[in-house]
C-alpha cells in the first residue's frame, strides 16, 4: 500500500520536476510559501530519503533522520534571517531532489499530497513568470506606501520644528565674517592702474554667531510693506558699510566719493582712516558708506579700480544690548 503524506510544498515540487526549469520552480516556490513552509518540506524531504539510504534507521523519527548524515546527500543546512533565506531553503530541497533523481530513488519516496489546493499555486507553466511579476508587484506597492508614509511623518516633524523660529536679531554686518571683494592681481602704487576696471573676485564666507547667542542661526526678516510720508511707523533702511584699502596714498576723501558717484553710487560718504601709532603706509584705506539701493553698484567688480581691495566692514559687538 503507497504511504502518503501531506506536504502541499514537495506535491507541487514534484509534480514540476521535470516538466518544467528548476529556476523557475525555485522562483514560484520561494514567492508562493512562506519560509517555514519550505522548511518543513526540506526536512521532511531529507528524513525520507535517509530511511530509504539507510533501512536500518527505519524506526528512527522523522526529526532525527533529517538530522543524520549521509555521506550521499547533501548535510542539512540552517540559513540565517533574511530577505533571500526563502530562496537559499528552496534551493537545498531541489538539490536533495536533483540528488535523488541521481540516485534513481524518487520513485521510492512516498507519495506527498496537498491536503488545500489553496495552499499549492494552480498556474500554468507559460503563466508562471505573470504570476511571479503580479506577486512582486504587490509586494512592491506595499513597501512604497511604507516609505510614502514615513516621509509624510518627517515632512510633518519637519514643518512642526520649522515653526519654532529663533528670536529675531543680528545683521549681515554685526557677524563675525563678512562679504569679501578681492582684486585680481593687484597692482598697489599705480596711478596708471588706478583707472583700470579688472575682474573682482567676490566670495561669501558664512555667517558666525556671537558669544552668548547659541548655536542656532539666527533668522532676520526684512519689511516689504511701503509707508506714506504722513505714516507715524516708518522703517530705516541699514547703509552698507565696507572696508576699501590699497588705494593710492594720495586719494582723497572727495576724489573717491566724486569716483562713486560717476559709477552712479550717489551720496556715498568716504571717511579715510587715519593709521595708529603714527605708522606710515604706502597705501591708503577708507571706510565707504552708501544707501543699500545701490547694492548691485556698490558690489560690481568693474566699478573699482584694479588693485584695490573690498570687505564689508567689521563691527565687533561686546553688549548684546546695544542698538545696531
Amino acid at each position: 500500500m503507497a504511504v502518503l503524506l501531506i506536504s502541499e510544498v514537495l506535491f507541487f515540487v514534484l509534480n514540476k520536476f521535470g516538466r518544467d526549469p528548476v529556476d523557475q520552480i525555485k522562483k514560484i516556490v520561494a514567492d508562493f510559501f512562506t519560509v517555514v513552509d519550505v522548511r518543513e518540506a526540506k526536512e521532511l524531504l531529507r528524513a525520507e530519503l535517509v530511511r530509504i539510504l539507510c533501512p536500518d534507521l527505519f524506526d528512527r523519527t522523522w526529526s532525527e533522520l533529517c538530522k543524520h548524515v549521509v555521506a550521499d546527500l547533501p548535510r542539512l543546512m540552517t540559513h540565517n534571517r533574511g530577505d533571500k533565506r526563502g530562496l537559499l531553503e528552496t534551493a537545498d530541497m531541489l538539490d536533495l531532489i536533483l540528488k535523488a533523481d541521481e540516485m534513481n530513488v524518487l520513485d521510492k519516496l512516498p507519495t506527498f499530497v496537498a491536503a488545500s489546493y489553496d495552499k499549492v499555486p494552480i498556474v500554468k507553466s507559460e503563466d508562471l513568470d505573470i504570476c511571479l511579476i503580479a506577486r512582486r508587484l504587490a509586494k512592491l506597492e506595499d513597501t512604497v506606501s511604507g516609505h510614502t508614509r514615513a516621509l509624510i511623518d518627517a515632512a510633518d516633524k519637519a514643518a512642526s520644528a520649522a515653526l519654532n523660529w529663533p528670536p529675531l536679531g543680528g545683521s549681515h554686518h554685526d557677524s563675525g565674517s563678512s562679504s569679501v571683494v578681492k582684486a585680481v592681481n593687484p597692482v598697489a602704487g599705480s596711478a596708471a592702474a588706478a583707472h583700470l576696471p579688472r575682474k573682482i573676485e567676490h566670495q561669501e564666507s558664512n555667517h558666525s554667531v556671537r558669544p552668548g547667542q547659541g548655536s542656532g542661526r539666527q533668522r532676520t526678516l526684512k519689511g516689504k510693506c511701503d509707508t506714506t510720508t504722513d505714516s507715524a511707523v516708518k522703517g530705516v533702511p541699514r547703509q552698507l558699510h565696507a572696508f576699501v584699502c590699497r588705494l593710492a596714498a594720495d586719494t582723497s576723501e572727495s576724489s573717491l566719493s566724486d569716483w562713486l558717484a560717476g559709477v552712479g553710487v550717489i551720496g556715498a560718504a568716504c571717511r579715510k582712516i587715519v593709521p595708529k601709532d603714527g605708522r606710515v603706509f604706502k597705501t591708503s584705506a577708507f571706510k565707504v558708506s552708501c544707501d543699500s539701493k545701490y547694492a548691485d553698484l556698490f558690489y560690481n567688480e568693474a566699478n573699482w579700480p584694479v588693485g584695490c581691495e573690498l570687505r564689508d566692514w567689521y563691527v565687533k559687538r561686546y553688549d548684546s544690548n546695544v542698538a545696531n
